[in-house]
């Protein structure tokens, strides 16, 4: 049995793009002086040419994205892995060197842009500025850093609205009880590479990858606890990488309540 030819996704702009020209060639424009009707129709051709190539080459550098990131090879997602949880523990230890100084947990900023700016830490008038600040020298002593694009299209989140059974004080239906002192502190790197978070949880010993139908909370933290979500299934872990409706996200525990 024959197997039909797969075409190749940018096979369409390509062919497009090679039919223009080959018209172009063939097409008998009339040589020495032409009139403005003519001129201006050279000029669509040649427009239309453009944006065809632009076209063709929009596709083939989207494809050629596309099999970078879903084909990383065994040394690259090692070296993910070991990138994403070393960041996930910088941040731990930048957010406990702020509360040494005796800030309050509620007037910490993760402000690395407009989305997590804290009310309470956002500007010289505060008396703990800049030191509340976790991306600052002089508060957590580091710099923000956007993950490697091989792994991920999303940025760091960081929410104050998920409890974790097992984790603080937190306990079964915390995230429906109205107690706003048992949410933890969390950093998440949402939708990351499936093959990066397998050799997360084999390097942080969790085993084989949970699933947590609760997941993380979407509200992001600018000094405020409140109930939302219950990462369930991950009882008692302070980091790992778990599945959620067919993604993958990480998360690190900054601070247990």
């Amino acid at each position: 049995m024959s197997r039909e030819r797969e075409i190749p996704f940018f096979a369409f702009p390509a062919k497009a793009g090679i039919f223009f020209w080959r018209e172009l060639a063939r097409s008998p424009f009339p040589r020495g002086k032409q009139n403005s009707g003519e001129s201006g129709n050279i000029f669509v051709f040649i427009m239309l040419g453009v944006a065809l190539f632009a076209a063709l080459a929009y596709v083939v550098a989207r494809g050629m994205r596309s099999d970078t990131t879903s084909s990383l090879t065994k040394r690259q997602v090692e070296l993910a892995a070991t990138d994403i949880i070393t960041f996930g523990q910088k941040l731990e230890h930048a957010v406990a060197r702020i509360r040494r100084k005796s800030i309050s947990e509620s007037d910490i900023s993760f402000e690395y842009n407009a989305d997590y700016i804290n009310a309470a830490c956002d500007t010289g008038a505060d008396p703990e500025y800049p030191g509340c600040l976790v991306f600052n020298p002089v508060g957590g002593g580091f710099s923000y850093l956007s993950p490697s694009d091989d792994v991920t299209a999303a940025e760091w989140h960081f929410t104050g609205e998920t409890c974790i059974i097992g984790i603080g004080t937190g306990g079964a239906g915390c995230e429906s009880d109205s107690i706003s002192s048992n949410e933890e502190l969390i950093a998440v790197l949402p939708n990351i590479n499936q093959s990066v978070c397998t050799e997360i949880n084999k390097r942080l010993g969790v085993g084989a990858t949970p699933a947590s139908a609760g997941g993380y909370a979407a509200g992001k933290f600018t000094g405020t606890f409140t109930d939302d979500t219950v990462l369930d299934g991950l009882n008692g872990l302070n980091a790992a990488c778990f599945s959620n409706g067919g993604n993958f996200h990480y998360y690190q525990v900054l601070i247990e309540r």
